[in-house]
């Protein structure tokens, strides 16, 4: 299994300060154990399905696992989001068994169940990029293609936007819902920042060769013409899937093949602006 890195931004640093300034510290590190186990969950899932993450990162609003997101079936997009919340809700039946053996424990371990319990809700939501909202834009992939993380997105504006009335509504009812405000501006401003892409690119074929045979994997053939360049097939090499190139002439004639072995290590040894028509032939 591939290692990820973990970056940890100063807005967790700055969260995890105001925690404790407001007596709130032993909270804090609980929902940031419960935070760290659900990235773990989706890195270890996305990695038994060839897929390898470039890094976690834990913010104010909680951890992402980024890398690339583009080609990833829908039947592994919600394997992988399902696993994080699917983390959760089994290390709050632990609690729950915990206490039943040893009662004593809730004193130490209420702040852990109510952590988890808390981000196994919220991340179920179908509003992206959470969970909730990769599942059921995995689910209608099958039916609207690439639509469907516009139709997605378009239901997270809906629902951050009622979650952000209902906070202004509580500010002259004097109910307490300012977690609900900063929830709401923390979902609309995820549809927003895209960072560095999303999630997961396909793990090598050389490492990985005897996996991917016993798994079984889909191929898929690219066809660029003469002119294009080494990166323009990069762009299109994404997903969980294993890829051979052929290159054209103007008059659709193949003038090259590359199989996957081949076409992965003209991507490991050669400079990616390298026209196709000067790629070295096997």
């Amino acid at each position: 299994m591939e290692r990820v890195k973990i970056r940890i931004k100063l807005s967790f640093w700055l969260f995890l300060v105001v925690a404790v300034v407001f007596k709130q510290g032993y909270f804090a590190t609980m929902y940031s154990f419960a935070v760290i186990l659900h990235e773990i969950s989706h890195y270890v899932v996305a990695s038994r399905l060839f897929y390898h993450c470039k890094e976690i990162q834990l913010g104010i609003f909680g951890a992402v696992l980024y890398g690339d997101f583009q080609d990833v079936a829908g039947s592994d997009r919600v394997k992988i989001a399902l696993a994080g919340p699917m983390c959760n809700l089994a290390l709050c039946l632990a609690c729950l068994a915990l206490w039943w053996i040893a009662p004593d424990s809730y004193f130490f371990t209420e702040s852990f169940f109510a952590a988890n319990a808390t981000m196994a809700c919220a991340n179920m939501l179908p509003c992206y990029p959470l969970d909730g909202g990769r599942v059921l834009t995995g689910v209608l992939e099958g039916r609207l293609g690439k639509n469907a993380l516009t139709v997605t997105k378009k239901l997270t504006v809906a629902i951050s936007l009622t979650a952000f009335a209902a906070f202004a509504v509580s500010l002259f009812t004097g109910d307490n819902l300012f977690s609900l405000g900063l929830f709401a501006i923390g979902l609309f401003s995820g549809i927003f920042s895209r960072g560095k892409e999303e999630f997961y690119v396909r793990t090598s074929f050389a490492v990985n060769r005897s996996r991917f045979l016993k798994k079984g994997m889909e191929k898929k053939t690219l066809v660029f013409s003469q002119q294009n360049k080494l990166s323009d097939v990069i762009k299109r090499m994404q997903g969980n899937f294993l890829y051979c190139l052929e290159v054209v002439n103007d008059d659709m004639e193949v003038v090259a093949r590359y199989s996957v072995a081949q076409l992965e290590q003209l991507v490991l040894e050669t400079d990616l602006s390298t026209p196709l028509n000067q790629l070295r032939k096997y």
